[in-house]
């Protein structure tokens, strides 16, 4: 009687069905044996997920968190912000917003050490960046500032808020040519950008070129309320000019009397300072200006 598996074809057949078989019932096969189409293995589709749950609370906490900020309640926004932190450890969005915040309550060492760490993953956030350069010189540390952004721009990594923070800085040391080169590099970047402009337009009267601070600034005015900002420089530029009228006539449009008068002999103040005083007095005008916005949809990544 004849072995029928002594066949060889007959063998290489049954070997052919057994691993088609086995394949199809394999666990962990990426393609499967389901009509070609491709299938995730469970783990991946429950890892992704947890990443989106995690990055939607996040997102959440960041929007609770900006509306405490914007009605002023800045350590309720500060423990939002930190718990976004924590939701989302890989975004450099929340710490940035943490960081600022704590600047603004006067917590500088915990900003920094906020700042530092968000830094060492992300170095080139321009978010991050941001707000340390301007930690650092409400801290009276300008060249700090300019030694932690110059990297960036080094690196062709910087963005328009990195320039507009190296032109306070530059400003700050009393080099407002440098400090204007650094404004117009992000106006080339984020060309009509209001606090690019409004900084570039006070750099400009701090040279005493008050023409051209005010023609800048004018060069911004859309009859909208958003004006009101720029109006106030204005005013502050006429006011450093010496044009008092001027200065008043625009003042009268937006404040009561009492404060027009108050601001009118702030301007005769500074007009009878020093150079350097002057510089730092309207430093500390553009620092208190300073407003910085964390829109959940920046980006993720920098």
């Amino acid at each position: 009687m004849r072995n029928k598996i002594e066949n060889p074809e007959s063998i290489r057949r049954h070997a052919s069905r057994l691993g088609a078989i086995f394949g199809c019932t394999a666990l962990l096969l990426v393609a499967a044996c389901n009509g070609g189409k491709e299938t995730v293995p469970e783990q991946a589709i429950s890892d992704d997920q947890a990443v989106m749950d995690q990055n939607e609370k996040a997102t959440q906490l960041m929007q609770i968190g900006n509306r405490l900020r914007e009605k002023g309640d800045l350590n309720g926004a500060a423990e939002l912000y930190q718990r976004a932190s924590r939701a989302d450890p890989n975004s450099p969005l929340p710490p940035a917003a943490l960081g600022d915040t704590l600047r603004l309550l006067g917590r500088h060492r915990e900003a920094e050490e906020v700042y530092t760490q968000v830094l060492s993953r992300h170095p080139y956030s321009g978010l991050a960046l941001q707000g340390y350069g301007i930690l650092l010189i409400a801290q009276d540390q300008p060249d700090a500032a300019i030694t932690l952004l110059v990297p960036a721009v080094d690196e062709d990594a910087a963005d328009h808020r990195v320039f507009n923070v190296l032109g306070i800085a530059y400003d700050a040391l009393g080099d407002h040519t440098e400090a204007q080169n650094q404004y117009l590099a992000g106006l080339g970047m984020a060309p009509g950008n209001r606090s690019l402009s409004n900084n570039m337009a006070l750099s400009l009267a701090l040279q005493e070129r008050y023409e051209a601070g005010v023609a800048q600034i004018e060069s911004l005015m859309t009859g909208t309320e958003a004006d009101k900002p720029l109006l106030h420089n204005l005013a502050l530029i006429y006011g450093l000019a010496g044009k008092i009228g001027d200065a008043g006539q625009i003042l009268r449009e937006l404040l009561p009397e009492p404060d027009v008068v108050n601001n009118l002999a702030y301007y005769q103040n500074l007009r009878s300072m020093e150079p350097d005083q002057r510089r730092a007095a309207i430093l500390d005008i553009i620092l208190k200006s300073i407003y910085l916005k964390f829109s959940t949809t920046e980006e993720k990544g920098a």
